[in-house]
């Protein structure tokens, strides 16, 4: 005789599910915000309250679809089911959704996150449909932990329905976590770093998701603390915002490689400087388990890790590395910081030189679609669950992606081409395609690149030996196969850079220094980051300078390389006079270098009293139309009636103008007036323009750090502002009540007095 024995669950299954597999903070609060991205919310708020006390709680509430009395009981409380995945999550709710859903939870166990931040649990739901009711829980999580003999299915759960709702919005979920762990400790640097990963957890890479999604962190015990912070990237309180996208678009080597839906090729295109080099279709012939598959790689020379510091206030390294995405949702702990997940800084080691490793990379891995056989482990915080699917695409990524974007910076870029193993089978241009993506097999369907390529790949390093390098290796091609019209290219494009770079390259070095300095400054790496320091913000002002400059610079050669490659002939005398105007901008760009250079970075340009009317005269006649007359008409008017001698540093004063020019410039300004009025012992100058102006609302910010209504960086004006609050005599009001453009108005005091504002 037999009988049926049953499985009995004790209440230590909560700790098992939870707690234990739910590693840290972080993970906790990425789960419960994933779940509202799965309830179809767009908009998640956080709060955090009396962090400090006893009392502390943390809620989170969303507007997604909710939860009926039905869900409570078949879903929520029903341990390890998921509806996500068995697919009937959204059964009754399919008429709302637009575009097929993929749900970034389907375990079942994210709910237990609640558990690791707090005690206790309180949730309160109203469902998106008619008549719904506002149902609310309450679970005491010690409960389940005073014995562990006790069945789970025991410990009780309070159920009440409610008259008012205490979300802010109509439909959704509130959850409300009391007895915070006293191990958490959130404190301002936690929740900022808790907003930081969050930035990361929807998909920064991509700027055209049909579907929003908002998170919002609030907490008022860090009030006071934000008002000292200038940047936004910075503070406790505010929306979780990426603007990585807009950063990486530009001044990087990108490379994008797809396996298609079907799994049958793999695209992989190539770009440099924001501009397309080639495109090549082929044969997926090795990774058969993979499908729908994205690689996205950005590769950051050192140009570009200062570039992405300026902007986003925190170097590159700590910002993370190669992340991975399933359906647009990020898969923890994948591009952490000092995270190797594909071993290429082991790789690099070992051939140092030749491999890049996740210093060098930003990017991504985005898996779409089913793809079911990617799963994350039970245990979060451990990536996926290593099995063929996975190693089939770490082989991909190593051997057909990563080895695409080395064989172009870390060889052909460094070494130019061994043209005893260059494959000129078609033509010299579709050869140096193929040596440089590193594709000689048969399984190629079509291979695209720009016309020009040889022309971009030397206006994009400029400023470095590499690009010589490479147009010398393709001008013994030329030679070898008497391939003449290659040939003269080559030529022309060597002649010109060769002079530039011999210009470009003491600033370069000079700004490597500068880098440096401002590396040991500031060892939290928070370049944006509000700072009591002067001397940084001085020299990052002097930086800003540089910058500005090398733009120009960069300007005249580009100017100098289209002209020459149409066809253009260049008069000696006219090539003579742009590299000394070439020249010139580069002795200014030495000349801020030194005054950076002096002890404690303080401004020791030489003080000098003389008419300073003619000084900026001379300075936009002589130095400021030459160069920006192809971006803008600059007037300087009355300035030869008026005379006014005053004490003023020349290096300030340059530093002004360039800003308000270049800011100009951005708000497609078409000309730049410059008037001046005396009045006793008062000098007014009117930096005026006709451009796309200043919003009403956003004048009070525009001398904050990081501020920008263009697509500047947000440094400018803020370093305006600067140097003025430390000149005695010396201050700037702004004048937006003009029928197009704005008008800044500089205001000297001859005798020395801080000019007061008018009314």
């Amino acid at each position: 005789m037999s009988d049926e024995l049953k499985f009995r669950v004790s209440s230590e299954l909560k700790n098992i599910i939870g707690r234990d597999l739910i590693t840290d903070d972080y993970i906790a609060v990425f789960e419960l915000v994933k779940n509202s991205f799965d309830s179809h919310a767009t908009e998640v708020e956080i709060i955090f309250e009396n962090i400090y006390t006893s009392e502390g709680k943390i809620i989170i509430i969303d507007n997604g679809k909710g939860m009926n009395y039905d869900d409570l009981i078949n879903k929520w409380l029903f341990v390890a089911y998921s509806a996500k995945k068995d697919g009937t999550e959204d059964i009754d709710y399919r008429d709302k959704i637009n575009n097929r859903f993929y749900y970034a939870g389907a375990k079942g166990i994210g709910r237990f996150s609640c558990d690791k931040l707090g005690t206790s649990l309180r949730l309160v739901s109203k469902k998106d449909e008619p008549n719904s009711r506002i149902e609310e829980i309450i679970v005491d999580w010690t409960k389940f932990e005073e014995n562990s003999r006790a069945e789970f299915v025991n410990i009780p759960v309070d159920h009440q329905i409610l008259e008012d709702n205490p979300s802010k919005f109509q439909t959704g979920t509130f959850l409300e976590i009391t007895g915070l762990r006293v191990d958490s400790n959130w404190d301002s640097n936690k929740i900022i770093k808790l907003k930081h990963s969050l930035s990361k957890l929807i998909n920064p890479f991509e700027d055209n998701n049909n579907r929003k999604f908002k998170i919002n962190v609030t907490a008022r015990d860090f009030v006071e603390y934000d008002n000292d912070k200038l940047s936004s990237y910075w503070k406790v309180n505010g929306p979780v915002e990426n603007n990585l996208l807009s950063i990486l678009k530009n001044k990087t080597v990108h490379l994008l490689s797809r396996i298609s839906t079907d799994g049958h090729t793999i695209t992989t295109e190539l770009s440099d400087n924001g501009r397309t080099l080639y495109k090549i279709v082929e044969k997926n012939n090795e990774y058969h388990l993979l499908q729908d598959i994205l690689v996205e790689l950005y590769h950051l020379d050192r140009k570009a890790r200062t570039n992405f510091t300026r902007l986003m206030g925190i170097k590159a390294v700590d910002y993370g590395s190669l992340f991975l995405y399933k359906n647009n949702i990020r898969i923890y702990p994948y591009g952490e910081p000092g995270e190797d997940s594909f071993s290429l800084d082991i790789r690099q080691q070992k051939k140092i030189g030749n491999h890049v490793g996740t210093t060098e990379l930003i990017g991504r891995i985005e898996i779409s679609g089913e793809n079911e056989e990617f799963k994350e482990t039970t245990s979060r915080g451990d990536g996926l669950i290593k099995n063929r699917s996975y190693y089939q695409l770490q082989d991909f990524f190593i051997n057909n992606v990563i080895s695409k974007l080395e064989n172009y910076v870390m060889k052909f870029l460094k070494y130019g081409i061994d043209i005893k193993k260059y494959d000129s089978s078609r033509n010299n241009l579709e050869g140096i395609v193929k040596y440089i993506s590193g594709f000689n097999n048969k399984d190629i369907l079509s291979i695209e690149f720009h016309p020009d390529l040889l022309g971009i790949i030397g206006n994009n390093q400029i400023q470095s030996n590499s690009a010589i390098t490479v147009l010398s290796s393709i001008e013994n091609i030329a030679r070898e196969f008497d391939n003449l019209e290659l040939l003269e290219k080559v030529n022309t494009i060597k002649s010109t850079l060769e002079d530039a770079i011999a210009t470009a390259e003491i600033a370069e070095e000079e700004i490597k220094q500068k880098d440096k300095l401002i590396s040991e400054k500031n060892s939290e790496n928070l370049f944006l980051k509000s700072v009591k320091s002067q001397d940084l913000d001085e020299i990052v002002s002097f930086m800003h300078s540089v910058g500005i400059s090398s733009d120009i610079v960069n300007n005249y050669v580009n100017g100098l390389y289209k002209r020459v490659n149409r066809g253009e002939k260049i008069s000696n005398e006219e090539l003579a006079k742009k590299l000394r105007e070439i020249s010139l901008e580069n002795r200014k760009i030495l000349a801020v270098s030194q005054f950076a250079t002096k002890a404690n970075f303080k401004l020791f340009s030489e003080e000098i009293e003389t008419d300073i009317i003619e000084f900026i005269h001379e300075y936009t006649l002589n130095i400021l139309t030459q160069i920006r007359s192809e971006d803008i008409k600059i007037n300087s008017i009355n300035s030869e009636k008026l005379k006014f001698i005053c004490k003023f540093r020349p290096i300030e004063i340059t530093i002004i103008i360039d800003n308000l020019v270049s800011n100009s410039i951005r708000a497609k300004a078409k000309y730049f007036d410059i008037n001046y009025e005396i009045n006793n012992n008062e000098l007014m100058i009117k930096f005026k323009d006709d451009g796309k102006g200043i919003p009403d609302s956003s004048l009070k910010n525009i001398f904050d750090i990081g501020f920008t209504t263009t697509s500047g960086s947000g440094l400018g004006l803020f370093h305006v502002n600067s140097i003025i609050s430390k000149t005695e005599n010396l201050s700037i009001e702004v004048d937006n009540q003009n029928e197009k453009g704005v008008i800044f108005i500089l205001k000297f005091n001859k005798h020395g007095r801080k000019v007061q504002k008018s009314n």
